[in-house]
């Protein structure tokens, strides 16, 4: 009954039951990078809250039970701060199109910080430094450490908001909302912990916000390709099903591309050049379209547009521009691939009845018709 009296044991219970719930009801592909990242921060907090229920037994019971408080002393500030390195992976798995070595800025200190913590911490717990809290016949104290490090902790929380907000231009577009409003939410939690002494508000605001990332970003994230950031092949076949339905009251076309002679650029400058290759096509495929276009990858090296373009001209010429600013991509790698693309594209006849199979299957047969004339110009140039 006493525990029940007391409101932080309750919060814990009743959060930890929700992390459980929320690791429990995963159904995407748990290999993803987002996916792995959200398990791993969920699974951190649920850890934290159980800890932390555990101390509140021990004070409870009182007695030789109080070793169950110090237990969960050391565990709480020992793992929390890996909580806001977790949570800035999570967000950077979805901010795929701002520079990668700018993202690192952030991470790289999180992640020195995390571990510099725990050895700090453990530390201080075997050889009873008492740096960052201690006990004293059972009773809990902070130790000289305890301020300078809860500055530093308010200091993550800013540097993971600034995160969002200095790269929220490069967070996938459909995810952005939910993804600036995640680090908020947390940040009030801690704000309120640290008002309310002794309740763990700030672990409950982070499932609170994590349940808002499975609704909104975790249950759409299995249309996504995690190496481009465009739809996976689940996503163009929803959206073109989605057009087809709709195409008696709207317009729309499709393009199919693919990389020529993909396989040589693996061979002569390995996978990662192949990577490069498929994510600078699909940030290309992405600028050269409106917001409201579809890009995809259908496959391998292989993309798709669904697009509301319905006049030919203005398809041939967006193609073109593609091609164009395709070639002009200056490598990594600083040499020269000489990168082409074949395309092919057909505006839907609404009368005509066509599902998706056969439309798609119109659309690639223009598509490898290109292709196999520029293998064959390609044979040419090697024989003169």
């Amino acid at each position: 009954m006493l525990l029940l009296s007391n409101g932080g044991f309750v919060l814990n219970i009743y959060t930890l039951f929700l992390a459980v719930m929320l690791l429990l009801f995963q159904e995407n592909d748990k290999k993803s990078r987002s996916n792995k990242a959200f398990i791993r921060l969920v699974g951190l907090v649920a850890v934290l809250v159980g800890i932390s229920a555990v101390g509140d037994i021990g004070i409870a019971l009182g007695g030789h039970f109080i070793i169950l408080q110090m237990i969960a002393s050391y565990g709480v500030f020992a793992l929390d701060p890996f909580g806001f390195l977790f949570a800035l992976k999570y967000i950077d798995c979805y901010t795929i199109y701002a520079d990668k070595k700018k993202r690192k800025m952030f991470i790289i200190p999180l992640e020195a910080y995390a571990f510099i913590n725990l050895v700090l911490v453990t530390f201080s717990a075997v050889f009873s430094k008492g740096w960052f809290y201690y006990y004293t016949d059972g009773i809990y104290n902070r130790g000289p450490l305890f301020i300078p490090r809860g500055i530093t902790h308010v200091v993550l929380c800013l540097a993971v908001m600034a995160y969002v907000l200095v790269f929220r231009s490069g967070i996938i577009r459909s995810y952005r909302l939910p993804i600036i409003t995640f680090p908020l939410i947390i940040a009030i939690g801690g704000f309120l912990q640290v008002m309310l002494y002794n309740i763990n508000l700030e672990y409950a605001a982070t499932i609170f916000a994590c349940m808002i990332l499975l609704i909104y970003v975790q249950r759409r994230d299995i249309n996504l390709d995690y190496l481009t950031g465009v739809v996976n092949r689940r996503g163009i076949d929803m959206a073109m099903r989605n057009a087809i339905s709709q195409s008696q009251d709207r317009d729309f076309a499709a393009i199919m591309i693919d990389v020529d002679f993909f396989k040589t650029i693996n061979d002569k400058f390995g996978h990662k050049a192949g990577d490069e290759v498929l994510e600078c096509i699909a940030e290309v495929l992405r600028v050269s379209f409106d917001d409201n276009d579809i890009v995809g990858r259908f496959g391998g090296d292989e993309f798709c547009v669904i697009t509301r373009i319905n006049d030919t001209n203005e398809l041939d010429r967006r193609i073109e521009n593609v091609k164009e600013s395709i070639a002009d991509i200056d490598w990594s790698n600083k040499k020269e691939m000489n990168l082409s693309v074949s395309a092919g594209a057909l505006v839907y006849d609404k009368d005509s009845g066509m599902k998706v199979k056969e439309f798609m299957e119109s659309i690639d047969r223009r598509m490898y018709e290109e292709k196999l004339s520029h293998h064959l110009k390609d044979r040419r140039r090697a024989t003169v």
